[in-house]
């Protein structure tokens, strides 16, 4: 009797076996023998989950879309995004609110103090249905957030002033359901977490984010009093980390154990440098503690040149590291968390006054490969280790304050003027997809800088030494798309743009409305 090998076994049964491996072992089949090859290239299913990985992307429940169904329409997705070939134009009115959210696909907005007007972004290549809504609500609304996929709207309320401006503030949460303003069905009882705030005579400002469980808040004091950093679980109420330091500035959430904290100042020993701590949530305790007190470990900045000074500092991430839509949605895919885009920000300014801002562009998977790597101890891990070949430092225009939901996934997206001296006219998309760029490199495709065409970028960058007292190389590639908008876009001031997984939206400085490309 013959011996059996797997290649003499049917194509279909060889093809039964491989629609049970993972994405990495099909490529890595498929480079056996000719016979892997052909069976795997024609397997819709297997194109799919290869697809769907290079895209950081991850399969939605099942319905009546095959897996090569779902492939083209991944692809004819993937194609749209790096062209920038929208599929559909649409304005978006503006209320003249003063608080706003992009999160989930849904964008949010106050029209008076106690009315929230919500919009769904629309999708071409996932077939979601643009929907409006509003909730009148029973509180004034200093601030808010939300989670679409739980039905979470999580308020601030305007608190009331105060007689004595050196007592303590309390400030109200309440966790509301998006759909009907009433109680959330997963929060306490009373559905509401109070938080007591020294203020100090102090108009707080608030950063608020939710991690699936988690309830992030960022208290901001405009005079002495330290910030503070309050984590809940508001499914339950309990406070599970409680942060006090003047040096707190930003936070974002590393994954559903870690979490970012990034300082502009070190009080304690004069060292301006920018940093980035992390906070392990599960080895924390609820009392209220320093910063320094227990963080785990400490990403340096490049050092800054003698009398530059950090003026501001920002973490941006979006989506959340555990967001996945409502399975009712019934979407073919969605975006997956893994390989998440943190976009850094920092406004420094010299001794003459000249400011400089820089955006640094770094991916989860650096961040957390280097806290596995972590020895038992405490560690300062320093920017040689892992700034030169794990992120990318760019000069940029001082940032906007308000519009900042400029990063989606992998996906960064800037505007800017074709001309010197000319009004914003060009939409920029940086995408730092790392599974794509080594895809990108092996198929030798071009460097083309043709407008609509991507351009991929592997060589190192430099900012020469100024404000950093030497030059700062980096090199984490990317993948940039440039594209002039039609002059019906940039009729009025263009201010910023936004992303979401499957639109930009322009802003305009009359905030009148804004332009949604829908894609």
């Amino acid at each position: 009797m013959e011996d059996l090998t797997l290649t003499s076994l049917p194509a279909e049964l060889i093809l039964k076996i491989i629609s049970a491996l993972d994405w990495r072992a099909l490529l890595v089949c498929r480079q056996v023998c000719s016979l892997f090859h052909s069976i795997i290239d024609s397997s819709g299913r297997a194109q799919y989950d290869i697809e769907l990985a290079i895209s950081g992307m991850k399969d939605g429940p099942p319905s009546l879309l095959t897996a090569s169904d779902r492939l083209a329409l991944l692809k004819e997705r993937n194609a749209a995004w790096e062209a920038l070939r929208w599929k559909e134009s649409n304005d978006l009115p503006m209320h003249h609110g003063h608080v706003w959210e992009l999160y989930g696909g849904v964008f949010a907005q106050s029209g008076t103090p106690s009315v929230l007007h919500f919009h769904q972004l629309p999708s071409v290549s996932r077939n979601i249905k643009e929907k409006s809504w509003h909730l009148v609500l029973d509180t004034h609304v200093r601030d808010f957030t939300m989670d679409p996929a739980q039905d979470l709207l999580v308020l601030i309320e305007e608190p009331p002033l105060l007689p004595n401006p050196d007592e303590i503030r309390q400030v109200r949460i309440h966790l509301r359901s998006l759909t009907t303003g009433g109680k959330h069905r997963l929060a306490p009882q009373l559905a509401v977490l109070v938080h007591d705030l020294d203020a100090r005579d102090a108009q707080p400002t608030y950063t608020l984010q939710v991690c699936s469980q988690l309830l992030g808040v960022h208290f901001m004091n405009g005079g002495t009093p330290a910030h503070e950093l309050t984590i809940w679980n508001w499914t339950t109420g309990e406070v599970i980390l409680m942060r006090s330091s003047l040096e707190i500035a930003t936070f974002a959430f590393l994954d559903c154990r870690f979490l970012l904290v990034g300082g502009t100042v070190d009080i304690n020993n004069g060292d301006t440098r920018p940093c980035l701590y992390v906070l392990d949530m599960a080895q924390s305790s609820g009392e209220k503690i320093d910063l320094r007190a227990d963080y785990l470990c400490m990403f340096s900045w490049p050092e800054l040149s003698a009398w530059t000074l950090p003026m501001a500092f920002s973490i941006r991430s979006d989506p959340s590291p555990a967001w996945q839509p409502s399975p009712e949605t019934q979407l073919p895919f969605s975006i997956a968390h893994q390989h998440r885009l943190f976009v850094i920000t920092s406004l420094v300014v010299a001794a003459n006054g000249r400011q400089s801002c820089y955006d640094l562009f770094v991916s989860a998977d650096t961040l957390l490969s280097h806290i596995e790597a972590l020895p038992m101890s405490r560690c300062d891990i320093d920017w040689d280790e892992w700034g030169p070949t794990g992120t990318r430092l760019m000069r940029t225009p001082s940032p906007s304050n308000a519009w900042v939901c400029y990063v989606f996934g992998t996906k960064f997206v800037t505007v800017a003027a074709s001309r010197p001296r000319q009004h914003p006219d060009t939409l920029e998309v940086r995408d730092f997809n790392q599974l794509a760029m080594k895809r990108a490199a092996e198929s030798s495709k071009s460097m083309a800088s043709q407008e609509g065409t991507p351009r991929h970028v592997y060589d190192s960058s430099v900012i020469r030494a100024g404000a950093f007292l030497n030059d700062v190389h980096t090199s984490l590639p990317y993948q940039v798309t440039k594209r002039t908008l039609p002059r019906p876009f940039t009729q009025q001031f263009l201010t910023a743009a936004m992303c979401s997984e499957d639109n930009l939206i322009l802003v305009y400085s009359n905030q009148r409305h804004c332009r949604v490309l829908t894609f």
